[in-house]
């Protein structure tokens, strides 16, 4: 076949998957002038050798605008980051984070985002994005001083980062290039929230140019709760200096936030099951999973047992996250050979995680069962009654089918703080028709962990979407054997958690190098990075204590309590080491035509999952032979792909195909799936293969963006699907701009996905948006979510619960995980200048 023949079918091919909507998710954008740049010529700056466009990036590589996301109004950072093909983000946590954000069929076997790291400005949020009560998401709020979110999916991702072989996606912000600013008001039209946004840039002199902004939120959240539950802010900002000789700047930024945001862990719904497939969700009773909470005026604040001994009471926050940062970046080009930059980043994070999990039980199963069974002791007195414990039916037999019985948790996170580094020296060279790139450098991080974790057992009811009130367990004769609601302190999943603390420190030092030739047609690029890290700390476990009274208004009960051990469980003390590598190449075949292939290699340290093992550390701190098997988990991955972009009738158009390989050795715990009846600890090698395909097109006002991606995963050991892993996940968003007014659709979704021994349904959500100018700079929009008001779940783990009791069936159940919130609507006002 010629290449002009070749060139005709990729075009054809293009245009094609572009009718289709499979495109890459810049997402709906203003109307474009006719001469704008494709949004994807932008520079790429993360994770990749500076200077390059994605379009001549021989990485995957999505860019996606701060118009793009707004006008789709995300209401939490998973829902920002679903508009990026090839990531699998697992669930709806809320908007104060703790979504699970997997790649290309690597699973999220734990919690968290073990393979993929979030960055602001290129240093990494925290060092590990799955910490416990800790995840990368809960520190990062996206705002109007983002200027674009970068995402690069495998490749370069294991070299140009530590601890994301999978996924590295970086929130870049403005730096006052351009003069002006935005103030937006939006008040959520059928629940409570109002937010102001703000942000200005621009030029205090010739050299001098600054950015600030940020937002304040107060509200009761998406689910309505009966208490102020979403409120805070965020103050970001940043000053450049450009040098007098044009070679460089030095820049200083600043970001303080303090926010509080519920989160939705469990928003239970009726599963009907036919084998082993969920063939459908519906509403169960009173309780519709779309506005469900588990938190109300009843458990807004609740008691602990310290550490201490002490009893304390706190508040239901959900997550609450305080971080202060202080930064730098320096960039000096020497000559037009090297040049130099540093990054360096103080921080100072701490905060809450609380909230109460829902687990349902048939009520009239728990009649006849020992309260031992409940509280996780041995004590063989028999139920014989359950009531409510507060309320105006306080003292009253709870006639409701199904009960909740979980977790109650208030972990602090008392100092997750860093310092970040990162110092990179390149070199440009011309070697008479090949240009040599040269790039070398340090990164440096030290990442505290620091956690005190309280976790108690919680009966309440399970009979409406608010307020549910605590219950009461009974003898037949009376006797009282819980109070509030409460089972005992910090006895949840038998004593194993709740309790725990532990101070930790790691040092990740790594040293990395990268060679890349290009010559007219051709770029090749090869990467090494070498990975150390060194972890000091201890950790305490958890032991029995004395029973303790608690008091409340029907009377008092005798409950169990343990706490933190005063010996210790974990020692650490330990110095480990991994290699990554990426090699890749990108050929253009024409102007608008590029083919590419990389293959790359990179590691993870497991970090605080593998405290509380039994076996990982010696008595001096040092690993185990076990311990050395578990520390560090390996991704190799292999990709090709085309990327082609083009006019056609007065239309610009862009599509990106690429098909992808990976291999993952994992070894993990995830103390959650105690709840869940599943054991918490992995041990496995996963592959996975797939495709993405992803595109846009622009014609005068009308756009549309979106794409699609198929995913092969298999757990090699059990030869099963990973949990929480979809065949198909799209997205496909049209919008017109008529200048004056503009309108937008975004439907996203997935195809079925498994959860053990079921699959659950595939489930598509749509998001819309209408937005009107009546004068120069002034915009009125109305957003919604959910816009059908569908009843479903993104891919994400779960459990089937209660089946055939209370009632139900054999072939129904209760299926309890994050839930898509119900049709959420929101108003705003934009005035930019």
């Amino acid at each position: 076949m010629t290449k002009r023949n070749l060139m005709n079918c990729v075009s054809a091919g293009a245009l094609a998957v572009v009718a289709m909507s499979l495109a890459v998710p810049a997402m709906a954008q203003d109307k474009p002038a006719d001469n704008e740049a494709p949004e994807t010529e932008a520079i790429v700056v993360t994770a990749s050798s500076s200077g390059r466009t994605a379009q001549n990036s021989s990485i995957s590589v999505s860019q996606i605008s701060q118009d793009a996301i707004v006008n789709f109004t995300p209401r939490s950072q998973a829902e920002v980051l679903r508009s990026i093909p090839g990531l699998n983000v697992q669930d709806t946590a809320g908007p104060g984070g703790n979504a699970n954000i997997g790649v290309r069929g690597i699973p999220v076997s734990t919690g968290g985002s073990q393979y993929v790291a979030l960055q602001e400005d290129g240093l990494p949020v925290v060092l590990f994005g799955d910490m416990q009560f800790g995840n990368n998401d809960y520190w990062v709020r996206f705002d109007n001083n983002v200027d674009r979110v970068e995402a690069v999916r495998g490749g370069s991702a294991s070299t140009f980062a530590s601890q994301a072989p999978g996924a590295v996606i970086n929130y870049v912000s403005k730096t006052g290039t351009t003069e002006g600013g935005e103030v937006a008001l939006s008040t959520a039209l059928n629940y409570r929230e109002f937010r102001l946004d703000f942000d200005y840039g621009g030029r205090a002199s010739d050299t001098v140019r600054y950015h600030f902004g940020g937002y304040v939120v107060n509200g009761n959240g998406p689910t309505r709760l009966s208490y102020t539950a979403s409120q805070g802010y965020q103050i970001k900002g940043n000053i450049t200096k450009d040098l007098a000789d044009g070679k460089g700047y030095i820049r200083l930024n600043f970001k303080r936030l303090d926010d509080q945001q519920p989160t939705f862990t469990a928003m239970p719904a009726l599963a009907t099951i036919s084998g082993d497939r969920i063939t459908g969700f519906s509403t169960l009773g009173g309780v519709d999973p779309r506005r469900y909470a588990s938190t109300g005026i009843y458990n807004q604040t609740f008691n602990i047992l310290n550490a201490n001994g002490t009893v304390q009471n706190v508040r239901m926050q959900g997550i609450r996250p305080v971080a202060t940062s202080l930064g730098g970046e320096f960039h000096y080009e020497f000559s037009s050979n090297f040049t130099l930059d540093e990054k360096v980043r103080w921080t100072d994070m701490s905060g809450t995680f609380s909230n109460q999990w829902t687990g349902a039980v048939a009520t009239n199963s728990l009649i006849g069962q020992t309260i031992g069974s409940v509280n996780g002791t041995t004590d063989n007195r028999v139920i014989g009654a359950v009531r409510y414990a507060a309320g105006p039916r306080a003292g009253q037999a709870y006639t409701g089918a199904f009960l909740s019985n979980s977790a109650q948790a208030y972990t602090t996170m008392k100092d997750v703080g860093s310092l970040a580094n990162d110092l990179t020296l390149k070199g440009k060279f011309d070697l008479g028709g090949t240009a040599l790139n040269l790039r070398g450098g340090w990164f440096h991080m030290r990442q505290n962990i620091v956690m005190d974790w309280r976790i108690n057992n919680a009966t309440q009811t399970l009979d409406s979407n608010g307020n549910p009130v605590p219950l009461n367990l009974f003898t037949a004769a009376g006797a009282q054997l819980t109070a509030n609601g409460v089972t005992g302190y910090n006895n949840q999943w038998g004593g194993c958690c709740g309790g725990r603390s532990y101070d930790l420190a790691y040092t990740n030092d790594a040293l990395y190098l990268e060679g890349e030739a290009e010559t007219d047609r051709w770029n090749l690029s090869a990467s090494f990075r070498r990975d150390y890290l060194r972890a000091e700390g201890v950790s305490y476990g958890v032991v029995q204590g004395a029973n303790m009274t608690i008091t409340d208004s029907q009377g008092s009960a005798s409950v169990p309590t343990f706490n933190t051990s005063q010996v210790v469980a974990d020692r650490l003390n330990y110095t480990k080491a991994y290699s990554s590598w990426s090699f890749g190449a990108l050929y253009k075949l024409t102007d608008s035509t590029n083919v590419f292939a990389r293959a790359s290699r990179g590691g993870r340290f497991a970090a605080d999952r593998m405290l509380y093992g039994g076996n990982s550390f010696t008595a001096d701190g040092q690993l185990t032979a076990g311990g050395d098997h578990l520390s560090v988990n390996t991704v190799t991955q292999q990709e090709v792909g085309v990327k082609h972009q083009g006019n056609m009738g007065g239309a610009r158009y862009r599509v990106e195909a690429t098909y992808y390989r990976a291999q993952v050795k994992e070894s993990n715990y995830d103390f959650t799936a105690v709840s869940r009846n599943q054991n918490p600890f992995t041990d496995t090698v996963y592959h996975s293969s797939g495709v993405e395909l992803s595109g846009n097109i622009a014609a005068g006002g009308f756009a549309m963006n979106g794409y699609v991606v198929y995913t092969d995963s298999e757990d090699t050991k059990t030869g099963r699907v990973p949990v929480a892993m979809p065949k198909w996940t799209f997205l496909v968003s049209p919008s017109y701009d008529a200048g004056f007014a503009a309108i937008g659709l975004s439907l996203s979704g997935q195809s079925r996905f498994s959860i053990g021994n079921f699959s659950a349904p595939s489930a598509t959500f749509a998001n819309g948006y209408i937005k009107v100018r009546p004068a120069d700079n002034l915009e009125v929009g109305v957003n919604a979510n959910n816009l059908f008001n569908t009843l479903g779940y993104r891919a994400n783990n779960g459990s089937i619960q209660a089946r055939g009791t209370g009632g139900l069936t054999a072939n129904q159940g209760i299926f309890d995980n994050s839930a898509m919130l119900g049709r959420t609507l929101t108003a705003s006002i934009r005035y930019r200048f």
